[in-house]
């Protein structure tokens, strides 16, 4: 297993600066990848974004409660207090309703939003038939880009078009494992490892496992 364990006290980064010492753990069992980073919170940040850690990978915690503490009552003293007057609990008028009596689908239509569909397999496979081959995601932790890059092509689609959050394991090899060159189980790990690294979501439930796309790696507009 490859273990690095970084101290940030030898190193000089730049950054925002936050108080108090933290440490950074991500770990990767499939790589046998192992990494801790301590130091002050800018440096290990730096250092994240050295490596391409950044955002919702791995975990970070503070080293002490005394710093966990420091932290806290700054940010409270940096924000001050809230505009306007005081809330006033008694001014916001009751709503009483019955359990079971609200009708959530005629509240969503009465928003004018987006209305949700079952994604139909075969206009997504045209769709992807006639697009052109995408580049290779630059971010190469998944060790796979390409496959990463159709991946993110086909959530995307599924959550924009049709308002779904999620795919099965079965619908997402029919639609692009052959694409991929990944099937079965190799699919599987593939999934699983973007679900460690932040980029996915993992949903039990129903006859087979979900998987849902993080909103900050899907496509931009």
């Amino acid at each position: 297993m490859k273990r690095d364990v970084l101290s940030a006290s030898n190193v000089r980064g730049g950054g925002m600066q936050m108080r108090g010492t933290v440490r950074f753990i991500f770990r990767s069992p499939e790589n046998d990848i192992d990494i801790i980073i301590e130091g002050e919170s800018n440096v290990v940040d730096s250092l994240r974004q050295d490596l391409g850690l950044q955002g919702r990978v791995g975990f970070i915690q503070p080293l002490s409660a005394a710093d966990a503490d420091q932290n806290f009552s700054h940010d409270l003293s940096e924000e001050g207090k809230l505009p306007g007057p005081p809330p006033d609990p008694s001014s916001i008028p009751a709503v009483v309703r019955r359990i079971g009596d609200l009708d959530i689908k005629s509240k969503i239509s009465d928003l004018d939003g987006p209305s949700r569909t079952e994604p139909q397999i075969e206009y997504i496979r045209e769709f992807l038939e006639s697009i052109d081959e995408p580049e290779p995601l630059s971010n190469n932790l998944s060790g796979d880009p390409m496959a990463e890059s159709w991946l993110q092509i086909l959530l995307t689609l599924v959550v924009r078009e049709h308002g779904q959050t999620s795919l099965p394991i079965s619908a997402i090899e029919d639609l692009i494992g052959e694409r991929i060159n990944r099937e079965g189980v190799d699919l599987e790990i593939f999934l699983n490892r973007l679900w460690i690294m932040g980029r996915l979501e993992l949903i039990y439930g129903g006859a087979e496992i979900h998987y849902a796309p993080n909103p900050s790696w899907l496509i931009s507009k």
